[in-house]
């Protein structure tokens, strides 16, 4: 009787070079996308270094005002990182860590609608933005670490607004994400709040995530916040959460291959992709993506995140498109 082991390994050996062609095929895609996203970027970055963000009341999405915020500026500095070989990414990042830079101030901090604006600093802002400034090589101020660091409440958790408590802001409430991203950059410095850890921890176990939060309705924001703190930061104290993270965030994925709107697909697929997800889930969400991408190289102007009372929406196209230049990034160096 003839041994079928040749024929079974023929099979298996085609079988891999099937799925091997296919990942390839993939992988240039993407690789495709992304430069075109990042070529969007460099067109679309203001003289300043900045980026157009714009603000708009929820109820009249028609009628929006540009601005510009080291929030968006952070986020793309923070995403393009990732491309460590790409020449054009590189001056973009350049170009927008000296827009935040020269929108500093002391003792090192931001505010969301740069230097002038009327509201205090807040703790979002300036974790982001120090962090994207630490990946271009940047040295953290420690002041700034002192003035994030007190700026808590009773319960020890972070509040988003800092500085003069009778300072007029639309909340004092301790927001998730911003939680999130204050552990992110103490992460840099080797530092952990316990409180916090436990706060964001029962956000998980009690589902209260799935709400989102003060500033950020949407859960994947959480969900990636989560994850870049996680796996990019080494924040380990959440790593009991990390199950259900993955878990709900694979739960929730629709037949398309998205969980939503680009932002909220970008946001959940790089949650997946920053705890270790692999395979058609991810081929699948990277597909869709591509398949959504703008004859300009970026993506769709959609709330990324809102005021207190959801009367305000905040978005920028170069938010969405950055996050999917990660998403791209880090799969291609999986």
């Amino acid at each position: 009787m003839r041994s079928s082991f040749p024929k079974a390994l023929a099979v298996a050996s085609i079988f891999f070079c099937v799925c091997r062609s296919f990942a390839s095929e993939l992988e240039g895609q993407c690789a495709e996308a992304q430069k075109k996203a990042v070529d969007f970027l460099a067109a679309t970055q203001r003289l300043t270094g900045g980026f157009t963000s714009y603000e708009w009341l929820t109820v009249r999405p028609g009628k929006k005002h540009a601005i510009e915020t080291p929030f968006t500026a952070s986020q793309v500095v923070y995403s393009l990182s990732f491309c460590t070989d790409d020449s054009t990414a590189r001056v973009v990042r350049e170009r927008g860590a000296g827009w935040l830079v020269r929108d500093r101030e002391e003792p090192g901090v931001w505010r969301y609608h740069g230097k002038n604006d009327t509201l205090p600093p807040d703790a979002d802002d300036t974790a982001m933005a120090w962090v994207a400034l630490q990946r271009e090589g940047y040295s953290l101020s420690p002041k700034a670490l002192d003035f994030v660091r007190a700026s808590r409440n009773e319960a020890n958790l972070f509040n988003t607004w800092m500085g003069d408590p009778s300072a007029r802001v639309d909340s004092r409430k301790p927001d998730a994400v911003v939680n999130l991203n204050a552990l992110l950059l103490f992460s840099l410095v080797h530092e952990n709040f316990d409180p916090v850890c436990a706060y964001l921890l029962k956000q998980v176990d009690n589902d209260d995530f799935r709400g989102g939060s003060i500033y950020y309705p949407s859960q994947w924001c959480f969900t990636y916040a989560f994850s870049r703190a996680y796996a990019d930061g080494g924040v380990s104290c959440l790593n009991t959460a990390v199950p259900k993270i993955r878990q709900k965030t694979l739960s929730l994925q629709k037949s398309d291959g998205g969980w939503g709107s680009d932002y909220e697909t970008a946001l959940a697929l790089l949650t997946l992709l920053n705890l270790g997800e692999k395979g058609a889930v991810v081929e699948k969400a990277l597909k869709l993506l591509m398949a959504r991408q703008m004859s300009d190289g970026g993506w769709a102007l959609e709330a990324a995140y809102t005021g207190a009372d959801r009367s305000m929406s905040y978005g920028s196209r170069a938010v969405t498109t950055s996050l999917c230049v990660e998403a791209f990034a880090k799969y291609l160096r999986r």
